[in-house]
């Protein structure tokens, strides 16, 4: 039944990220299945009016093709999916680009009441204050209407987020995750290819006879029960942690480092990746002369610092592997109860860039002597200079 569905087989090819391959592996089509019925859940958590405390998220519907940063793909059924909700429930519907100035600006509520249960950001801005709305996903909602008292919507009356964006927002750590639920969108459908050229009419239109419509409201129940039995389904993770680790870190960022920790064929200029301890004045004054001098305002020390980390995460190196356990996946160095990545020396910071091959014929620190268990290969760090009396290394 759900074949002759029009817009179930779109959410299903939204989902298919390996259209191209002739032949997918298991795996791609398990990935893929995850994506739709993530997609599924997604849509019954958005169209019913049921809320959680343990899950209150915004919808981010976003592209899950790896681009350069600042290129909107755009026409992957994002807005689709929000248009879908229209249909189904009181949704205030707004422009993305209105929130530039953050949701907190006078008036931009204006329309919003008790009777709203969703709210649509379609084409958000790149640069998406994501952040601003925390208070509106997880607490009551102010609203400051033209020509009337401004009045709060409580949480459990007021509506849901479904933002649909060709960037990813910007932001890291626990707050940004718990608050939401990302989504992708593969370039099944693009400029060159619309669903009207699949399903020869338009959705949500007369154009749907009486069968189209009655099979989308019995994939709305569909959907909704999906969202009951299983909660929050999260989408595979890595093409989107790709993406905005991509965008966060820089397209000219990546093309300095990638020729950078690239391998040499002169003798003179080893590789510099697994290289020990290469002082990081040096390594940013590199980067300084490869992006010229009209650049350099955008790039401080620290923010050098923060996009190499980002940088290692999105190419699979290690920073600083001197101080990582690569069997626990986690740094051995703490200093007063926060893990500290830094190697410095007499006022010097170094950085070491590695892969696992840096671990290769290493000294054995933590033996586990359980037969063929491998022991985690660490480096020796006598020689690095810890601030403190030593108890925070352990």
């Amino acid at each position: 039944t759900g074949r002759r569905c029009d817009f179930l087989v779109f959410l299903e090819n939204t989902s298919n990220f390996t259209w191209r391959k002739s032949e997918p592996t298991q795996q791609d089509r398990l990935e893929n299945a995850q994506h739709f019925i993530s997609k599924l859940a997604a849509f019954g958590y958005l169209v019913t009016s049921m809320k959680d405390k343990s899950i209150c998220k915004a919808v981010i519907g976003m592209d899950g093709k790896q681009s350069e940063v600042g290129v909107s793909n755009g026409r992957s059924g994002k807005s689709l999916l929000g248009e879908a909700c229209r249909v189904v429930v009181n949704t205030l519907y707004k422009n993305g680009k209105e929130f530039r100035g953050g949701p907190l600006q006078p008036f931009v509520w204006d329309g919003l009441n008790d009777r709203t249960r969703l709210v649509f950001l379609d084409d958000t801005p790149k640069d998406f204050d994501f952040e601003g709305f925390f208070p509106l996903v997880s607490g009551d909602w102010p609203v400051n209407p033209k020509g009337h008292s401004p009045f709060t919507i409580a949480w459990q009356d007021s509506p849901k987020i479904y933002q649909a964006t060709n960037h990813a927002n910007s932001g890291d750590g626990d707050s940004y995750e718990d608050r939401q639920w990302l989504i992708a969108f593969s370039d099944f459908y693009n400029a060159k290819h619309k669903p009207i050229q699949d399903f020869g009419r338009h959705f949500f239109s007369d154009e749907w006879d009486a069968e189209q419509w009655n099979l989308f409201w019995n994939l709305v129940a569909t959907a909704i029960q999906v969202y009951y039995r299983f909660g929050y389904i999260p989408a595979p993770g890595d093409r989107l942690e790709k993406r905005k680790l991509t965008q966060e870190v820089g397209e000219e960022f990546i093309l300095w480092a990638d020729e950078y920790f690239s391998p040499s064929t002169d003798p003179s200029k080893p590789c510099k990746l697994n290289q020990i301890d290469i002082p990081r004045k040096d390594m940013y004054d590199n980067f300084l002369e490869y992006i010229g001098p009209s650049r350099r305002t955008y790039y401080q020390p620290r923010t050098f610092k923060t996009k190499l980390i980002k940088y290692c995460e999105l190419r699979g190196y290690i920073f600083n592997p001197q101080i990582f356990d690569p069997e626990k996946n986690e740094y051995i160095k703490i200093k007063d109860g926060i893990i500290d990545r830094s190697i410095k020396r007499n006022g010097c910071e170094f950085f070491t860039i590695g892969t696992m091959d840096f671990y290769q014929g290493k000294q054995q620190l933590f033996p586990s002597g359980e037969g063929d268990v491998p022991a985690a290969p660490v480096i020796d760090l006598s020689d690095i200079d810890f601030p403190g009396d030593g108890d925070e290394l352990y």
